[in-house]
C-alpha cells in the first residue's frame, strides 16, 4: 500500500507485524523511524479525542480529527484521523 506523504520527503505507512502494526516513517523512500505497536492500542488513539502516543523517537498526537507525526522531537507532518483510519481499514 502507498504511504501517505507527510511533508517534502517524508511519507508515513503503516504494516502488518505478525500480529501487531509497524509504523514507518520515510524520508526520501528509504526507512527512517518505525515504532511496532498492538492494534488495539492504535484503535484507541484512533478513537480519542484527544490522545498522544508513544514515546522515543516517533510520536503521534491527536486533536479531534487531525494527527500530528513527529519525529525526533521535530513536526514532520499532519494526517487526518479519517485518512488514518481509511489507510488501517485497507490494510486489514
Amino acid at each position: 500500500m502507498d504511504p501517505i506523504s507527510l511533508s517534502t520527503g517524508h511519507s508515513f505507512a503503516i504494516e502488518r507485524y505478525e500480529k501487531r502494526l509497524r509504523l514507518i516513517v520515510y524520508k526520501n523512500g528509504e526507512e527512517y523511524v518505525c515504532r511496532k505497536e498492538s492494534r488495539k492500542l492504535f484503535n484507541d488513539f484512533l478513537n480519542a479525542n484527544e490522545a498522544k502516543a508513544f514515546k522515543g523517537r516517533l510520536q503521534l498526537s491527536k486533536h479531534n480529527n487531525d494527527i500530528t507525526v513527529e519525529v525526533k522531537g521535530e513536526v514532520i507532518g499532519m494526517v487526518s484521523a479519517a485518512d488514518m483510519k481509511n489507510y488501517l481499514t485497507m490494510l486489514f
